[in-house]
């Protein structure tokens, strides 16, 4: 698939929940491609639907390690919670402080299909929820709180 532009932020994929992945995909293609497109656009996550895929599935940067997500969810939200100063590839040069709970359990698939079921924490579960809200047709600026 190759280097892929980044949507703008009014773009019908980036407004609209994306259900499961398709049946046929070839996951091991699009997770090459999700993460050559986060390097080249120099992001440390970055979801299919922002490189113009309707597709359930996004890349992050976990410590020292890339993680894709198929069909990702998250299966608890922790109360504890942290205010950060996000940006976005959808929105270039924006930045916002956001509230996300510091910790959550994520479940995903990964691209051999294997069901993954982590408690993430810190800047990984931030990034997680952020791909996430992607996924779910939320952006991060109907996060902003002022």
């Amino acid at each position: 698939m190759g280097i892929k532009d980044l949507v703008k932020p009014e773009h019908f994929l980036i407004n609209h929940r994306i259900e499961s992945c398709s049946y046929n995909l070839d996951r091991h293609a699009l997770s090459k491609t999700l993460i050559e497109n986060m390097i080249h656009h120099k992001g440390v996550g970055l979801s299919a639907n922002q490189i113009g895929i309707w597709e359930r599935a996004f890349v992050i940067m976990a410590e020292e390690d890339t993680i894709v997500c198929f069909n990702p969810k998250i299966i608890k939200s922790y109360t504890e919670k942290v205010s950060f100063n996000e940006g976005c590839l959808t929105y270039p040069d924006l930045f916002l402080d956001i509230i996300r709970p510091n910790s959550i359990i994520a479940k995903w698939e990964d691209e051999d299909g294997k069901i993954h079921k982590e408690k993430l924490t810190g800047f990984t579960s931030r990034v997680f929820q952020h791909e996430y809200d992607h996924m779910e047709g939320i952006d991060f600026t109907q996060r902003h709180v002022l």
